[in-house]
């Protein structure tokens, strides 16, 4: 890897990204949406919890800084020797994304080192908290280095806080992404309910059960998530998945695509899954009851008919021979219709 003024390309790295965010412009039903996250409409009461927004990682890292938790030290390390993080926020990559970012790499340089960690047992290795797409660009590259801010003293849990922190201050990562964090942080053992986890994550209750209900979709689902993030924030994926869980895969692939080629918004959504449930909505059948009477008058059972074909027979008949000789009728009239009765 070439040589170059490392702190003039990360000057100039800082200030472009800065540029980029300047330039960036939220759109009104953007903001509605994130106003949304969480909750079904404005009315409702916004959980505590929910309101604290997660920091950038740059103020996350000043912060541990400031109170003596971690150390920082900027570094080349061979690639071989750097882990990604298990507890990486972001799980999916793009493809074209990567692409672009060796042919950035390739022209420019690195401009912007990645944040590692110093690994808990073995010391000359480094596990990677941001900059995957470095790792991967560089890789692709044929690096055999990348540039790195080491934090020492890091705490297993802000692996995950800080990958979250930078990710969003990039670029918005997709409800997908969020959900799988969210289930690694359970699989690991670092929350034991949806309780702990959104007190842990910083994010209100409905919103981290809305989230983990999008990984019971299918993978071609994930997908659709995945390619169109913009369409598919927390509250329409979350529609989504209870539509899957009352039709099929086939007709949620289906009303997926309507959400992308209409721009369906969130009440719109939400209207044709209600409407959906409305229709699925089992009819009430009624039952017609029989009271068996003896020749003296006196209640010996009844027999139950129901509208959809069912019938149910409790009979108190005092007489096994006749008892038998029901049965062997009921049990011609059902080998008639080509059942069996053993």
């Amino acid at each position: 890897m070439a040589k170059k003024d490392f702190s003039a390309a990360l000057n100039a790295g800082v200030k472009r990204d800065q540029e980029l965010r300047d330039k960036s412009v939220v759109g009104r039903f953007d903001r509605v949406e994130a106003a949304l996250d969480g909750r079904e409409t404005l009315l409702d009461a916004a959980d505590p919890v929910h309101t604290l927004k997660t920091d950038s990682a740059s103020f996350y890292v000043e912060t541990l800084e400031k109170e003596g938790r971690v150390r920082t030290a900027y570094v080349s390390w061979p690639i071989d020797k750097i882990d990604d993080n298990p507890l990486n926020s972001r799980t999916i990559y793009q493809e074209e994304k990567i692409a672009a970012r060796a042919a950035s790499m390739s022209k420019d340089g690195q401009l912007v080192p990645a944040l590692a960690a110093r690994h808990p047992s073995i010391p000359e290795r480094v596990i990677l908290i941001d900059g995957h797409y470095r790792k991967q660009g560089a890789l692709r590259n044929r690096w055999t280095e990348l540039e790195l801010k080491v934090l020492e003293g890091l705490e297993p849990i802000d692996f995950y806080r800080l990958a979250r922190a930078a990710n969003n201050e990039r670029e918005q990562e997709t409800v997908l992404d969020v959900a799988l964090g969210y289930k690694k942080l359970l699989d690991e053992g670092y929350a034991n309910s949806n309780d702990e986890l959104a007190a842990l994550v910083g994010e209100g209750k409905t919103k981290v059960s809305k989230t983990l209900a999008v990984l019971d979709l299918p993978p071609v689902l994930h997908e659709f998530i995945s390619i169109y993030p913009e369409q598919f924030g927390i509250n329409i994926s979350y529609e989504l998945a209870l539509y899957y869980k009352a039709t099929d895969e086939a007709r949620t692939r289906e009303f997926a695509q309507r959400i992308v080629e209409e721009g369906l918004s969130f009440l719109k959504v939400k209207a044709a899954r209600e409407g959906l449930a409305q229709q699925r909505a089992p009819r009430k059948t009624f039952s017609r009851q029989y009271k068996v009477s003896n020749s003296a008058g006196a209640s010996i059972g009844t027999i139950k008919e129901w509208g959809s074909g069912n019938i149910q027979v409790s009979l108190a008949l005092d007489n096994p021979e006749r008892a038998e000789a029901y049965i062997e009728a009921l049990r011609q009239l059902l080998e008639a219709d080509g059942h069996k009765a053993k």
